[in-house]
């Protein structure tokens, strides 16, 4: 699917800001510090751009566009941002990508963090087209983001995936669509179908609230999507603002979008054997982020936390029943 211009044009004036976050800049700056030219780009995005209920303690999200994932990771190992070796994360890159590494601008606990997922150059060009492998790029570039660093030559190449990331929501939105709707349900449509098809522990009402805080940026970059699809044929406009999908959604196309969203899932799943080598300390930042997102007090056994990968899957998998039983 081609990215209309008015939606290309609606992104780019969003994502290019002239006045960044402090923090996530400071981090961003770290990471290019350290690295140098292995960096080809860096993204914000996550509730610390959106301002969708971060608390004190949520790391920065990053996506990390990388040239050369065993310079990158040298770098990092030699000034020690990160515990494993160079060779071992290098190598980790290319299994079921993204990595993803934590990174703080000093040392303790207040320290402002960064959650970088690791992406080459290819990558996200691949994850974020028609022929990508997974739901994880796409269903978090879709939302605010904000380029924040770019090296020479880079930022057309960067933008141009974002905007793609945009236009996809057509293919994989359409079939869950009601029957009419307006700029705001689209998106509250993509939110509510993207949570449903990842290990993410929100609580019930999370995309509303979601919505509720991106809204500034969602409306006007989707109502440019509509409005092209709209003058492309593929919607129809039955008033001002309101709109119903022309061509009708196949079972055929129901079948490969609900095999796409369980084989993400799925990938979702192997990824966390990765991240207990790639991110340190992940133990305790995915306890804090359950607990924030289901407001629940969540205390871990000795046997747990000594064994998490075989130990923890009780949890887990109560959590998909109840995901399931939730899942609009």
């Amino acid at each position: 699917m081609h990215a209309p211009p008015e939606l290309a044009a609606a992104v780019r004036d969003r994502v290019l800001a002239p006045d960044p976050s402090p923090e996530a800049a400071a981090l961003a700056r770290h990471v290019v510090e350290i690295a140098g030219d292995s960096v080809s780009a860096i993204v914000f995005f996550g509730s610390r751009k959106s301002r969708a209920r971060p608390d004190p303690y949520s790391a920065y999200d990053l996506f990390v566009v990388i040239t050369d994932a065993r310079a990158f990771y040298d770098r990092l190992a030699a000034r020690g941002a990160v515990r494993r070796s160079g060779a071992v994360l290098a190598a980790l890159q290319a299994v079921l990508p993204p990595n993803q590494i934590s990174l703080a601008v000093a040392p303790g606990e207040a320290a402002p963090r960064a959650k970088c997922a690791v992406v080459t150059d290819a990558m996200l060009r691949r994850q974020t087209s028609e022929k990508r492998d997974d739901h994880f790029c796409l269903g978090r570039l879709f939302q605010p983001t904000e380029i924040l660093y770019a090296a020479p030559g880079r930022e057309d190449g960067i933008l141009a995936a974002l905007v793609q990331a945009h236009a996809l929501t057509w293919a994989w939105g359409r079939p869950s669509l009601p029957a009419r709707f307006d700029v705001g349900e689209y998106c509250r449509t993509l939110l509510r179908v993207s949570f449903a098809a990842e290990i993410r522990p929100e609580p019930e009402g999370r995309a509303q609230a979601l919505f509720e805080a991106q809204e500034q940026y969602l409306r006007p970059v989707y109502g440019a999507l509509l409005g092209a699809l709209a003058r492309a044929g593929e919607l129809r406009e039955e008033s001002p603002g309101v709109y119903s999908v022309v061509r009708p959604v196949g079972f055929y196309e129901r079948l490969r979008l609900a095999a796409y969203f369980r084989w993400s899932m799925v990938r979702a799943t192997v990824r966390w054997a990765k991240y207990v080598i790639t991110f340190d300390d992940w133990l305790e930042f995915i306890v804090r982020k359950a607990r924030r997102h289901t407001g629940q007090d969540i205390v871990l056994t000795e046997r747990e936390r000594r064994m998490p990968l075989v130990f923890l899957w009780p949890r887990v998998i109560q959590y998909l029943r109840h995901k399931d039983r939730a899942r609009p």
